[in-house]
């Protein structure tokens, strides 16, 4: 073990100089890894920058620690912000991935891909259900879109739930659902003859207001022989459901609540700023 921590070390004072590390603060901040072309790899953030730092310097061969290894391995050069604390550590951190996209990040780089689902009622007899990565191209079909949510399995297996268990009390409207053409990184299904006091139901679940509609749903579906014979798939799909409440809508609806914030939706990119920022 002393001898990988040495060799580690090693690479880190060759590259950066053996006293770089008693130079950095122990401070609250943010630190860049950047390549030969001054471009940034990886950011962090850290309560105390010469602690976190000093693990980089000393990574031993161990699989959790094999990130830092890399990084330090790619890396030319390594600058650190000094911040008032470690919340504005974070903040920043976050800005930063979102402005640059450094290769070597993975959370919050790609918000664009953060999911929403959109609901749309096309007169008094047809409801349209929307997944999309891509607001905009719901939106200009005339969806209410909810979100941004953060996690696409999730919000997937959501959206396969209910285009599942609606089968039970709707009829699928192909010819509706073709109209709408190919939309772009979006799934649409149409549906006749839902209650329509379902729609503020689920209007309520993507608020993350009430999972009622999760309630509704199983007292209905008991009685349809049909999801008895299916009872382990309607099971999993009911799951997924109230997965999707408990960890998606409920918690972005108690984060915008905390803000002040009403809205249906709130952009892509703003979505983890809005929770790093939270009281």
């Amino acid at each position: 073990m002393p001898g990988n921590s040495r060799q580690e070390s090693l690479e880190f004072d060759q590259k950066l100089g053996p006293d770089f590390i008693h130079l950095v603060p122990q401070e609250s901040g943010i630190y860049l890894f950047k390549n030969a072309a001054g471009e940034i790899l990886y950011v962090g953030k850290a309560k105390n920058l010469r602690r976190r730092l000093s693990q980089y310097r000393l990574a031993p061969k161990k699989k959790s620690f094999r990130k830092m290894r890399l990084i330090v391995k790619r890396s030319s050069s390594l600058e650190y912000q000094i911040c008032a604390n470690e919340r504005e550590a974070l903040l920043l951190e976050n800005q930063m991935i979102l402005e640059h996209k450094p290769p070597l990040n993975v959370a919050g780089a790609y918000s664009f891909l953060y999911p929403y689902f959109g609901l749309k009622r096309e007169g008094p007899r047809i409801l349209s259900l929307g997944y999309t990565t891509s607001p905009e191209s719901l939106a200009a079909h005339g969806f209410e879109l909810y979100g941004a949510f953060r996690s696409r399995a999730c919000v997937s297996d959501a959206y396969d739930a209910l285009a599942f268990l609606l089968t039970f009390f709707g009829h699928v409207c192909l010819p509706e659902r073709k109209a709408y053409g190919d939309v772009r990184f979006s799934r649409i299904v149409c549906f006749r003859q839902i209650p329509a006091e379902w729609e503020t139901l689920l209007l309520e679940l993507f608020r993350g207001e009430s999972p009622k509609i999760i309630q509704t749903l199983v007292l209905e579906l008991l009685e349809k022989p049909k999801a008895r014979q299916l009872s382990a798939e309607v099971h999993m799909h009911v799951q997924n459901l109230s997965a999707f409440f408990k960890l998606e809508s409920q918690k972005l609806r108690a984060v915008m609540k905390a803000h002040g914030m009403n809205a249906n939706m709130i952009p892509q990119s703003s979505r983890d700023r809005l929770f790093l920022s939270r009281d």
